[in-house]
């Protein structure tokens, strides 16, 4: 993910994302059975997940000290 633009694009961008990535999830845990190639997209989408609401709150954190100053 990159740092360029404001903290407000970078929050954005990374919630977009998040909620892709959220979504094909979801499509995949609908399903009854996984095959070894799913499993490892599942455990792949988590990661990222968590990596972008990392950004998230990061981008949140920044915002806020600002406003603050």
């Amino acid at each position: 993910m990159e740092n360029t633009g404001s903290k407000e694009e970078i929050y954005t961008r990374a919630k977009n994302r998040h909620a892709l990535l959220d979504s094909r999830l979801y499509m995949l845990m609908k399903k009854p059975y996984l095959t070894a190639d799913e499993e490892m997209e599942v455990k792949v989408l988590k990661k990222k997940k968590l990596y972008y609401k990392d950004v998230m709150d990061k981008a949140a954190i920044r915002r806020q000290t600002k406003e603050t100053e």
